[in-house]
């Protein structure tokens, strides 16, 4: 069965079960990886805090976009798209700001 679920993913998730070892046979031993790689932390999110999330020293970029998507998904009111990306993109380190614009 966790081999039929390959099929379903993309993208980050489609990384992420590349990385997994081969031993893996059991659903519940997948969906426990799956859950706690993806849904550390199930709190809800407040536009405010995800409007204030600054790229930390260090954290690449893709790494902090990717805490702001999961950040979003757990945001109960939500943000459109673009204003995910704008919020992103304001709140990167400024040097990298400055190299973007």
């Amino acid at each position: 069965m966790p081999h039929l679920f390959i099929g379903t993913l993309k993208g980050v998730t489609f990384e992420w079960f590349m990385k997994l070892p081969g031993s893996i046979k059991a659903w519940a031993d997948l969906e426990k990886l799956f859950l706690a790689y993806f849904f550390k932390d199930d709190t809800e999110i407040s536009v405010s805090t995800l409007i204030a999330a600054k790229q930390k020293k260090g954290e690449s970029i893709k790494t902090f976009v990717e805490r702001c998507r999961s950040m979003e998904l757990r945001c109960p009111s939500g943000m459109t798209p673009s204003t995910l990306v704008e919020t992103c993109c304001y709140n990167l380190q400024t040097v990298l700001l400055t190299q973007m614009r």
